[in-house]
């Protein structure tokens, strides 16, 4: 099994450059998350989309007392 290690790198053109002055391997496998900057507006119809997914049925205080009971339980 491999190591891990996290490098802070910018984007420019396409091209991945270190921002600590380490090199990077000849080749590697790379999980890359892309940190846009600026803000972006929230797409409305997708959020509208989720929010009847949730349930809004439920007593809150309700459910917490049954889990916490089941946990009780175990003990």
């Amino acid at each position: 099994m491999g190591s891990y290690n996290t490098v802070e790198a910018i984007v420019k053109k396409g091209k991945i450059y270190t921002t600590e002055g380490g090199k990077l391997p000849e080749e590697a496998k790379v999980l890359l998350i892309v940190l846009e900057e600026g803000r972006k507006k929230p797409d409305t119809k997708r959020l509208s989309g989720l929010l009847g997914s949730l349930k809004t049925d439920l007593d809150a205080s309700k459910w917490q007392q049954e889990i916490r009971s089941e946990w009780d339980a175990r003990s």
